[in-house]
């Protein structure tokens, strides 16, 4: 298979399994764009997220290890960079799929 086609697998792949954590029904498209909800996602994977990632795994290393016992808050790392007023949030896909859930669950 050549390299372009096992990308676009691979990152087909990682959308449906986003797509599928999420709970996010509508048009089954590799197309973000066409799946509909109450979020616009593009999924992104591979080499080009690779820095995000290691920085995500340090922050949260960081946090883990000053959290006190019992404390089940989801972690979030928050990215400010510089020029720039408004900021970043970058969470586990499982633990932002629990807190949808349960700001479902909270709405009258």
């Amino acid at each position: 298979m050549a390299r372009g086609k096992r990308n676009r697998a691979k990152g087909d792949a990682k959308a449906r399994r986003a797509r599928k954590r999420l709970g996010i029904a509508g048009a089954n498209s590799r197309h973000e764009e066409l799946w509909g909800g109450a979020l616009r996602l593009e999924v992104k994977s591979g080499a080009q997220v690779a820095p995000i990632a290691t920085r995500f795994r340090a922050a949260e290393q960081q946090s883990n290890a000053s959290r006190s016992l019992g404390d089940v808050r989801p972690f979030v790392f928050v990215a400010m960079p510089d020029g720039q007023s408004d900021g970043l949030a970058i969470m586990r896909l499982s633990e932002f799929s629990d807190l949808i859930s349960l700001l479902g669950d909270a709405a009258p």
